[in-house]
């Protein structure tokens, strides 16, 4: 697949629930409220189709998160899944999310 020139999504989210295994974060995207889960685990991300297409990636894809927050990191994830869920399982993201309650995210094609 091809990236479209500068694609990439950008979520502004709020912790707002805690799972037994993470939590999830509430954001907007294409001007729906969506949650995105969050673990410690090292599976990689879960995109929806239309983000994956927007992004010009499939499973097994590199994606790059960059988390603006008081962290400002950055860390590779492989696109596990493209499906129903958004999910990012990375213990990187998991904890510099958690530990603000937020952050703006950026992912892009690695």
């Amino acid at each position: 697949m091809t990236e479209p020139a500068g694609a990439e999504l950008v979520f502004v989210v709020d912790v707002s629930s805690f799972t037994k295994d993470g939590f999830v974060g509430s954001t907007k995207y294409a001007g729906r409220q969506v949650n995105l889960e969050f673990d410690d685990g090292t599976r990689g991300i879960c995109l929806k189709p239309d983000m994956a297409t927007r992004l010009g990636v499939s499973r097994g894809s590199s994606v790059t998160i960059a988390v603006e927050n008081d962290a400002n990191l950055v860390a590779t994830a492989t696109v596990a899944a493209v499906g129903r869920a958004l999910r990012i399982s990375d213990p990187k993201i998991f904890y510099a999310v958690g530990r603000e309650g937020g952050a703006v995210l950026r992912l892009r094609r690695a």
